[in-house]
């Protein structure tokens, strides 16, 4: 049966996008919309979704009369009875060829289509008999006539109907609902067919266009002009009250100039002009903020009740990408600050304020108010966060920590500031010393309320203390107080104490610079404060607790572990000042003996007020407030984790119950794996606005509000970020938090001025009695639609050379502007068009959408695999540059558009980009990317369309000329941050500056290092590609006739080299899952239950069809039963001696399976799960498609019932990661050691091999103090004594180690280790498992690992970490975690080398299941491993081990590499590079190729092991 839809508000798609997708999907060339009235297409379209329901042999494809017409409909609703389809078809209409109704019905039918297609293979031309659908040519006159009047103001997407002739339109009566959008239309006396105006107080026709006639009404002078008037007259604020006190804040608070009274006119635009209802709505909808000013002034302090507290409310409005604040309130200020709290509530309900939405709320007030505010709102809603303590943390702090330190600081600084008073003579030392520090005549022990002053004078009286010395040692002669001050000044234990203070008030003083500081938005200022935040606590902490007590006060908070002091560091490790305090006290050694002690009681007292005021002061955990920095920020996503955004919910209120958590993981998984593209800056209307040499991100704001409106409303993720971006952020002084406030209302429409100069641009279209309705649209630069006036788009001319330059994206807005030359510019579709002459006229100032002409869409065509660059030859280039560069997206559509019958498609731009040449092109979501133009695949290529094929990754796109520039513009098109950060973008550069260095015979010295050839590669292009300049890189004049031959056997046209083909399918003689188990269901009614019924996939094990699942399947929509579980689990990484999996990707088991046809792709599908999940007849079907790129090459969409995870490689690493069925506590956390607290490390090596631990950790620059290695291979043990020249010392076997050993040798900092696995490799059919053979090696591991670890009171940190295969069987796994009490992660080396190297490793190093990432050193294919003049014919190879034929790319597959033109095995120093060890780094001891293999088999991947070990840097010194 089929699913039923109806059209929504939702479904918007304008005339050209469904015919563009019909002509796709049937191979047709319609171009009207009308030409569609024969029916034929529809059937077919049915035919496709359900075989047999409509009889395809009598469908008339070449019908032109009504009878025709009729027959084809009949055949279509009989097909619709068939399958259940309600709809009804318009009949009637549909025939006569009325453009609205085949309009409405063809994009139900693309809804219905999209809903009902699950995959089916079908060849619209074969099963037409290769018949082309005619286009009905009607005879009504309508139907043929040439629109006029398309070039209409203030025609959108809404009205893309409207292009039909007037008499074709219905006619449009009076709607009661026009009255919720416009408050001041009525019905009219005159008929149905007008609407009667309140403030013109006239009758506008509305039989057109209906609520557009009365948008373009209300955007007139003459409505406008009367809506002032009668605002100013008192006729529309009837309705609008406003209280005294709001009118007297205003007036004091709101307005730039006093006036006498304020009338509700002036108040009602100040608050807004939908004030309350708009406030309250957006705090029903989403999260929010409470401001509460207190004492907030409003006239004379002689005038009673001369204060007031004002409630705001902020939130983020994520159409207009900005942080909003509104004002609410204003209430008489009392005294009790019970009341106060109480009038607050009072004032959000009397508002209808939604007090579940509240997110926070700040109280800029005493700190009792806070607090009694904070208990009651709490009361309403206990998961509101207050911030107000936050902002004013370095303050409290700073007073709270001096206070518990000493007095003599402040009795010091008050002495030298009476001195300075008070002196007649003015010293301009002292006079320096207090410049710019205020506060101090009313009391100097006020100044460290101040964090910010305390912290300049503290700095400035060490920096001229000696001066300060001399200054009063003159003064004293017969000034006592000069005397007092000299002695003070002479005190070492003083001094000290400023110098501890200037030492440890830097993280307040910083952070408060930070509340100060507006570098970028106050949402980016936001991210900052949080994560400094976050920090505070901890570093504190850590200056006088043992890590051990710092991890126990972060987690509990509890200030009795502040007081006990056995859980205090040794004086001997206290933070007193670093190096210049120790220094002061060698120096001061004898002076300071009796004083030292009283001295570090002191900062210890002072570290723990200290601490104690930031814990009281920090409203959120330091995790919680770390979690939200990470999370706000885009570059910090993939920084969190789903269980901190969990703990954000739960902290937020969103995560009550075990599924809503579920929820908001898998919404925040979604957002995390969201590619942002580089160089895209969003301007203040939330469109990209590009710039060639800069490409810069969009603001903070910008991005949350392009990932905003892709979730649902009742996306849990939104909510939780809305939350947090109505978090409060400075400026919060209340002047500041009023001014945003009067902005976000309608105070603009204050200035007289305005509307009049502003309507004149706005064309109102039949509107009866409207004098102003002739008016024409102004053709100035600047114009307005709906009263909003936008900038104007420049364009640069590019000639000879490229030029930096800007382009503005906006959507189609009704701007135009006049060039020099006289050509029109306007903006559409997020691309700026220029008409080409005086002569051509823009086709409606709206663009495409409401204009006769189709403008064709660029495509993407997806080739798995990439090839090498040939030396192409050339054709002439076309001299003509386009007037400016756009910045375009890429569609998917796979045919060129349909060009209209009547007025055939033109292009203002024709760049005549020519085959074989190099080109920019610009895609979004990436910045500029060089490419080649490659032949077109068909005969003939559509005008201003390229096919291009993209350097780096060898993928396709047909893109428009308008998106390319020539290679010529390296300077304007090259992003440094894709340089540094992307390696396929690496790879691209490198790729076509070669390519551009063969053409003009340009040579690059040669020195075997790739990094040295690429900077003279880039500083030739930067100079203007010297001597022969641009010209010398153009493709040859036979380049089109090799590159079009090139094309009918091969889909590259640069590629000289084809891998060799794999073979189709083999036959496994492996048993099928499908009849091995016993199920409530088989696999064909699974599928028939999900597809007939409704039913979820995830409720079904894809493997056998059993409802009762235990886990998610890892790589394909659906889940597992236990038995697929343990299965998959053993199987999944097992591989066969030809490469590829031993068994089926979907069920790991199957009989006959076909393998992907893709070079570096392993995988393999069986028979029964193509035929049963995908369609039947599938696996034949396959067999035929040579090379055949499997489903998870494929780009992930629904093939029958088998969808490919959009997050599979993030869902395999859980799936291994959580599969022993345990729970395990937690590693004991070691917070980072201060630097100048670290020693080096020393390190036990258990099977050490080639030292691979040793090799990263001086890689790392890690000071090693000593690396013990057990290891018995003598190969491996010559490589470590010589490459590290003895600095290795081995020991014996490990059996041979006991404790004793570890005494005299420890104690050890780090443990590491991977007991050999050939008794535990499923590989081995003779394995014995972990408790027999070489697997009880595991547990001397474990033995070690028992030994080492330190004791519960011993706050050293210890970390370990062990390492094994992951094929091992799953109940082996499953014992290494019980006894290792950790569950392992998954990391495969091939995201960081050329190999695929997939291991498991346990341990308690910090960040280990952090992203693996690449490294600027990574080597990431394998040419960049290989020695000159040999080529690469695979990117990554199979994993490499110990047996020589493991270098081999499949059982009988080809080697990896080629020299001379033939075949050849991986030299020793390649695969050295492949593991990433240094050239010839086992070339010892006169070992042969097998040796040195062996030894590489059975190492670790040298960039994995650094990715690991790279977080101990915070913990152990290293080289300087």
């Amino acid at each position: 049966m089929a699913k039923n839809v109806e059209l929504g508000p939702e479904d918007k798609w304008s005339r050209y996008e469904v015919l563009t997708w019909l002509n796709d999907m049937l191979q047709t060339e319609f171009t009207q919309v009308e030409q569609l009235c024969s029916g034929a297409c529809f059937c077919q379209l049915m035919d496709w979704l359900f075989p047999g329901s409509v009889n395809i042999c009598n469908v008339k494809f070449q019908s032109q009369d009504k009878a025709d017409f009729l027959q084809n409909y009949s055949l279509l609703q009989a097909g619709f009875r068939k399958i259940g389809v309600t709809k009804s078809v318009p009949v009637e209409e549909l025939t006569k060829g009325k453009f609205s109704a085949n309009f409405t019905f063809l994009k139900w039918f693309r809804k219905f289509f999209q809903a009902n297609l699950n995959g089916q293979v079908y060849n619209p031309v074969e099963a037409r008999n290769g018949q082309e659908i005619a286009t009905a040519s009607l005879n009504s006159p309508q139907s043929s006539k040439v629109l006029r009047n398309i070039n209409n103001a203030g025609k959108g997407k809404e009205d893309s109907e409207s292009d039909l002739d007037l008499h074709e339109k219905k006619n449009i009566t009076y709607d009661p609902q026009w009255q919720e959008t416009f408050k001041w239309v009525k019905p009219s006396t005159l008929g149905d067919t007008y609407a009667y105006c309140t403030v013109c107080e006239m009758n506008v026709n509305v039989l057109h266009s209906g609520s557009l006639d009365l948008k373009h009404h209300q955007q007139c002078r003459k409505h406008r002009t009367a809506a002032k008037n009668s605002l100013s007259n008192g006729k529309q604020v009837d309705s609008f009250t406003c209280s005294e006190l709001m009118l007297r804040f205003i007036k004091n608070h709101c307005l730039p100039a006093q006036a006498n009274k304020v009338s509700l006119h002036t108040a009602r635009l100040v608050l807004g002009l939908q004030y309350p209802e708009d406030i309250s709505s957006a705090a029903k909808q989403i999260p929010y903020c409470v401001y509460l000013y207190g004492r907030v002034v409003l006239g004379e302090e002689s005038e009673e009740g001369n204060s007031a507290c004002v409630v705001l409310l902020g939130f983020f409005d994520e159409k207009a990408a900005k942080y909003r604040i509104r004002i609410l309130d204003v209430f008489q200020c009392v005294d009790s600050d019970d009341s106060i709290a109480k009038s607050l509530v009072d004032t959000l309900e009397r508002f209808d304020i939604t007090l579940s939405n509240m997110a926070a709320f700040y109280v800029d007030d005493r700190d009792e108010t806070s607090a009694k505010v904070a208990a009651k709102l709490k009361e309403l809603n206990p998961k509101v966060v207050a911030l107000g303590g936050l902002y004013d943390l370095a303050n409290s702090a700073c007073h709270s920590g001096v206070m518990a330190l000493s007095s003599e600081v402040q009795d010091l600084i008050g002495n030298i500031y009476e001195h300075y008073s008070s002196c007649c003579t003015k010293n301009d030392n002292l006079k320096g010393l207090f410049a710019g520090v205020g506060g101090l005549d009313s009391s100097v022990h006020s100044l460290t309320s101040n964090c910010k002053n305390f912290c300049i004078v503290i700095h400035r009286v060490l920096e001229m203390w000696k001066d300060l010395i001399s200054h009063f040692t003159l003064c004293s002669e017969n000034d006592n107080k000069a005397k007092l001050l000299c002695s003070q000044l002479e005190n070492p234990k003083l001094r000290i104490t400023f110098m501890f203070l200037d030492f440890g008030l830097r993280p307040l003083s910083a952070f408060n610079d930070r509340l100060e500081s507006r570098e970028s938005s106050a949402r980016a200022d936001l991210v900052q404060i949080l994560r400094e935040a976050s920090g505070l606590l901890r570093s504190y902490a850590s200056s006088f607790l043992r890590p051990q007590a710092v991890v126990r006060f972060l987690k509990e908070r509890d200030p009795a572990i502040l007081d006990n002091q056995k859980l205090y560091l040794p004086s001997s490790e206290l933070s007193l000042g670093g190096p210049a305090v120790e220094d002061f006290l060698s120096e001061k050694e004898a002076e300071l003996a009796d004083s030292l002690k009283a001295f570090q009681d002191d900062c210890m007292a002072f570290y723990k007020a200290l601490t104690t005021c930031v814990a009281d002061g920090l409203p959120l955990s330091d995790g919680i407030l770390r979690s939200m920095s990470q999370l706000l920020s885009p570059e910090g996503r993939l920084k969190v984790t789903g269980k901190a955004v969990v703990d954000l919910g739960v902290q937020f209120g969103l995560s009550a119950t075990p599924e809503a958590s579920a929820q908001l993981r898998d919404e925040f998984l979604e957002y995390q794996l969201v590619e942002e593209g580089d160089g895209e800056k969003n301007g203040a209307n939330g469109h990209p606005e590009v710039t060639c040499n800069s490409l810069a991100s969009p603001s903070l704001e910008q991005h949350w509000s392009s990932v905003l409106r892709t979730t649902g409303q009742d996306s849990a993720f939104r909510k939780l970020m809305l939350s947090l971006l109505a978090l409060p952020c400075p400026p919060l002084e209340a002047e500041k938090v009023f001014a945003q406030a009067v902005k976000n209302g309608d105070v603009d429409q204050l200035d007289d001025g305005l509307a009049e100069s502003d309507s004149d641009n706005t064309k109102v279209l039949n509107s009866t009695n409207d004098d102003t309705s002739s008016e024409l649209a102004s053709s100035k630069p600047s114009p307005v639609r709906n009263g909003r006036r936008k900038k104007a788009t420049k364009m640069v001319d590019l000639s000879d050379s490229v030029k930096p330059c800007t382009v503005r994206l906006q959507k189609i807005t009704s701007e135009t502007e006049i060039n020099k030359d006289g050509s029109m510019v306007f903006v559409e579709d997020d691309v700026v068009w220029t008409s080409p002459s005086q002569k051509g006229t823009i086709r409606g100032i709206y663009g495409w959408e409401s204009s006769l002409r189709q403008k064709p869409q660029a495509r993407t065509v997806f080739q798995a695999g990439s090839g090498t660059w040939d030396k192409p030859q050339n054709l002439q280039k076309d001299e003509k540059a386009e007037v400016g560069k756009k910045d375009m997206s890429v569609s998917n559509i796979s045919t060129p558009s349909p060009k209209s019958a009547k007025r055939p498609q033109k292009y203002q731009a024709r760049k005549g980009f020519s085959i074989g040449e190099l080109v920019w092109g610009k895609v979004k979501g990436f910045s500029w990317w060089p490419g080649l133009v490659v032949a077109w695949k068909s005969k003939t290529s559509p005008p201003s369309l390229r096919r291009v094929e993209w350097f780096g990754d060898g993928m396709y796109s047909e893109i428009y000329t308008e998106r390319l520039l020539p290679f010529a513009a390296f300077s304007e098109c090259f992003c440094k941050n894709s340089y540094a950060s992307l390696p396929t973008y690496k790879d691209a550069i490198y790729q076509s500056l070669e390519l551009a260095g063969e053409r003009c015979t340009k040579t690059f010295t040669s020195t075997g290092n790739k990094v040295e050839e690429v900077k003279a590669m880039l500083d030739w292009a930067f100079g203007g590609f010297q001597p022969s300049g641009p010209e010398g890189f153009a493709p040859p004049d036979s380049y089109d006739s090799l590159a079009n031959q090139k094309t009918e056997s091969s889909d590259s046209s640069v590629s000289d080299y084809q891998p060799p083909a794999k073979r189709k399918y083999v036959h496994r003689g492996r048993p099928s899952n499908t009849t091995s188990t016993t199920q409530e269901y088989t696999r064909e009614q699974m599928v028939h239950e999900v597809t007939t019924k409704g039913k979820k996939i995830e409720d079904f094990c894809l493997s056998c069809g059993n409802a009762n699942t235990e886990i998610f399947h890892p790589l394909f929509e659906g889940s597992l039963c236990f038995r697929c579980k343990e299965n998959f689990i053993e199987t999944l990484f097992r591989y066969d001696d030809d490469g590829y999996q031993s068994y089926c990707t979907v069920c790991c088991a199957g009989l006959e399976v076909i393998l992907c046809g893709n070079t570096s792709c392993c995988r393999c599908f069986c028979k029964d799960c193509l035929n049963m999940l995908v369609g039947p007849e599938t696996f034949d079907k396959l067999k035929e498609v040579d090379p055949w790129s499997c489903y998870v090459c494929l780009p992930s969409k629904k093939y029958g019932v088998l969808k490919l995870r959009p997050d599979w490689s993030v869902r395999v690493q859980e799936f291994f990661a959580n599969n022993s069925a345990f729970e395990f506590e937690p590693h004991r956390v070691y917070p980072s050691i201060p630097a100048h607290h670290r020693r080096p490390i020393r390190v036990l090596s258990l099977f050490d091999g080639i030292a691979t631990g040793y090799l990263v950790l001086k890689d790392l620059g890690f000071k090693v103090e000593r690396y013990i290695a057990s290891e018995i291979c003598e190969d491996s043990i010559a490589v470590g004594m010589i490459k590290h020249e003895g600095t290795i010392e081995y020991v014996n076997d490990v059996r041979t180690i006991t404790r004793k050993h570890l005494a005299e040798w420890g104690p050890f900092d780090l443990l590491i280790g991977g007991s050999p696995c050939n008794d535990l490799s499923m590989v081995n059919p003779a394995r014995k498992g972990l408790f027999e053979g070489t697997g009880r090696l595991f547990f001397e591991y474990y033995r070690m690992l028992t030994m080492m670890r330190p004791k519960e009171d011993d706050d050293r940190p210890f970390f370990w970490l062990f390492e094994n295969v992951v094929a091992m069987s799953a109940h082996d796994k499953a014992d290494i975690c019980r006894f290792l009490e950790c569950n392992p992660i998954l990391i495969d080396a091939v995201k960081v080398s050329p190999a695929h190297r997939a291991r498991y490793f346990w341990g308690n190093l910090p960040g280990m299941n952090r992203p693996l990432a690449t490294s600027l050193t990574d080597k990431l294919d394998l040419q960049d491993c290989l020695e000159i003049g040999r080529l690469a014919k695979f990117n990554k190879v199979r994993t490499i081990t110990t047996k020589s034929n493991s270098i081999k790319q499949g059982k009988m597959g080809p080697l990896p590499v080629s020299m001379n033109g033939k075949e050849d095995y991986l030299w020793c120093t390649e695969m050295e590079s492949i593991f990433g060890f240094p050239k010839h780094y086992t070339d010892v001891n006169n070992m042969g190729r097998g040796q040195r293999q062996k030894l590489l088999g059975r190492s670790w991947s040298v960039p994995v092991i650094r990715h690991l070990f790279a977080p101990l840097k915070d913990y152990f010194e290293c080289e300087s």
